[in-house]
């Protein structure tokens, strides 16, 4: 139990520096490169329901991940990450692909990945961008390397590599953690 409640608490500290490091370098929204406000056109208060119902989601399921368990049917210990990800969501080692266009089989298990995976993440990113936002607040030499190299590009690239990085180490030790209780 605290576990889950400083790690919710810590996503919600985190977002919520997020969005003050950026109420604090562009109040108008104007200079803000969230995608939310530059493609959907987004102001404070869509800004602000959309944070919510996610950080609402989010935690709902973290707390499935702390304190509910996903099935998985018995593995030998060398079977590969895909063949694991495909038993953790399907039950069976043949379905990997399944899981970019069906609904996992496997009772909980999206949300329990996605309760871990995305915690983390979205921790790790609100992080890197509220430094990064307040760098921009702080330092000329930051905003001009910001403007000049397309800083943003480099972010979101490193956003996409901190996902790719928890769901790897979430499925690695997932598969770990099974093949020692057994």
């Amino acid at each position: 139990m605290k576990r889950f409640i400083f790690l919710a608490s810590l996503l919600i500290l985190t977002r919520y520096a997020d969005a003050q490091t950026t109420y604090l370098h562009t109040s108008d929204l104007n200079n803000e490169a969230n995608p939310l406000v530059s493609f959907l056109g987004l102001g404070w208060t869509g800004l602000i329901i959309v944070q919510v119902v996610g950080l609402a989601f989010l935690i709902y399921a973290l707390w499935v991940y702390s304190f509910r368990q996903v099935e998985v049917p018995t593995f030998d210990k060398h079977i590969s990450r895909t063949k694991f990800i495909s038993l953790f969501h399907f039950g069976d080692t043949k379905s990997f692909d399944r899981l970019f266009y069906k609904i996992p089989t496997n009772k909980n298990s999206s949300l329990y990945a996605i309760g871990f995976i995305m915690t983390f993440s979205l921790i790790t990113i609100s992080i890197l961008i509220s430094t990064s936002t307040t760098f921009l607040i702080l330092s000329e030499k930051y905003r001009n390397l910001y403007t000049e190299f397309r800083i943003t590009i480099i972010i979101y690239s490193i956003c996409f590599i901190i996902v790719l990085f928890w769901t790897r180490y979430f499925y690695k030790s997932e598969m770990i953690k099974r093949l020692t209780t057994r």
